[in-house]
């Protein structure tokens, strides 16, 4: 428990333990976090196991990445880390994350990168195109297939968009012509 190492439990901002051997259950791992914790970067161990439902109520989390470890079962809510900016859960071995993206990532309002890449994630929030901030969007290597939701052409902040390996049907929407800086913005859909 990281409350033994006092006064750094209320004063520690940022917290890397990337790059090593935790091999811990999700849950065990994301208890008793410093609450002032903006960044966590656990990526790169062997954390295994289902993220905790709902995730911990970290109000100060900007960032967090879990990604290459061996996370798997469904989304939490993540609604009560809702000032969250970055979240990167791609390349879980062994399974990943499966099914569906909870209607409730919509209420991550501040959110500006979504990392879920290399899971079994089959479908998309019908109101994702509510993350107006939105700038990455990385869903590749996952199980969608569905036709591309022209909801992801409200996100109007969005420079890159990776849907690359999946199994998408139908058209490209036309609303992909929304993208504010078309110079700018990637899309890729392979």
């Amino acid at each position: 428990s990281f409350k033994r190492y006092n006064p750094a439990y209320t004063t520690l901002r940022v917290l890397d333990l990337s790059h090593n051997f935790i091999g811990q259950d999700a849950s065990n791992v994301l208890h008793n976090f410093p609450p002032n914790l903006e960044d966590l970067i656990l990526s790169d161990n062997n954390i295994r196991g289902a993220l905790p439902e709902p995730f911990p109520s970290l109000e100060y989390l900007r960032r967090l990445d879990i990604s290459n470890n061996v996370i798997s079962g469904h989304l939490p809510d993540f609604s009560r880390a809702s000032w969250i900016r970055e979240l990167d859960l791609s390349n879980q071995r062994h399974g990943g994350l499966t099914g569906t993206i909870s209607p409730d990532f919509s209420r991550l309002q501040n959110l500006l990168a979504l990392n879920l890449a290399f899971n079994k994630l089959t479908s998309f929030p019908s109101d994702i195109g509510s993350l107006q901030k939105l700038r990455t969007l990385d869903l590749s290597f996952n199980l969608f297939s569905q036709t591309i939701p022209s909801e992801l052409g409200k996100l109007e902040a969005l420079e890159i968009l990776n849907l690359s390996n999946n199994t998408l049907v139908g058209q490209i929407p036309a609303s992909f012509g929304n993208f504010a800086d078309e110079d700018h913005a990637s899309v890729y859909l392979g």
